[in-house]
C-alpha cells in the first residue's frame, strides 16, 4: 500500500508538471508568432510667402489750398502669410511718386503678419494744379 501511495503520488506529481509545461510552451509559442517591420517615412518643407493687400487704391482726395504736408496713417493694411523669415520692399512710379512716402509698421518678419501702412505726401507746393497718381508696389521676399 505504501507502494501504491508513492506511484499515485509521483503520477499526480508528473501530471502537475506536465501541465505547468503546456501552459509554458502555449505561452511562449503564441509570442514567437509576432514579426514586426518599421517603415521609415520623410518629407521635406518649402518656404513660401503670399502678400495680400485689403484695398488696392487710395484716394487722398482734394488736398487744402497751400498745405506742404499731408500724412494719412493707417491708410491700407499688408497680410503677409509664410512659414518663413521675410522681408518687405516698396518701389513707386507714375506722376508724383517723387512726392510720396509710404511707410510701413514693419520691413522684416518670421510667418504670418499683419503690416500697416502710412501714406505722406511732402513738398505739395513746388507741385503743379492738377491731379497726380502713383503706384505702389508691395514685395515681400522669403530671407
Amino acid at each position: 500500500m505504501r507502494m501504491n501511495k508513492l506511484i499515485v503520488g509521483l503520477l499526480v506529481l508528473g501530471l502537475a508538471v506536465a501541465m505547468i509545461g503546456l501552459a509554458g510552451f502555449a505561452k511562449n509559442h503564441n509570442h514567437s508568432n509576432s514579426v514586426s517591420v518599421q517603415d521609415k517615412i520623410s518629407w521635406t518643407i518649402q518656404g513660401f510667402v503670399e502678400l495680400n493687400i485689403a484695398d488696392t487704391a487710395f484716394d487722398f482726395g482734394a488736398i487744402p489750398a497751400g498745405a506742404n504736408e499731408v500724412t494719412k496713417e493707417n491708410a491700407n493694411t499688408l497680410f503677409v502669410y509664410s512659414n518663413t523669415s521675410w522681408s518687405l520692399t516698396v518701389s513707386l512710379s507714375g506722376n508724383g511718386s517723387d512726392h510720396l512716402k509710404v511707410g510701413l509698421s514693419t520691413y522684416n518678419g518670421k510667418n504670418d503678419a499683419k503690416v500697416g501702412v502710412n501714406y505722406s505726401l511732402f513738398n505739395l507746393r513746388a507741385m503743379a494744379p492738377g491731379t497726380y497718381a502713383t503706384i505702389v508696389t508691395y514685395t515681400v521676399t522669403t530671407k
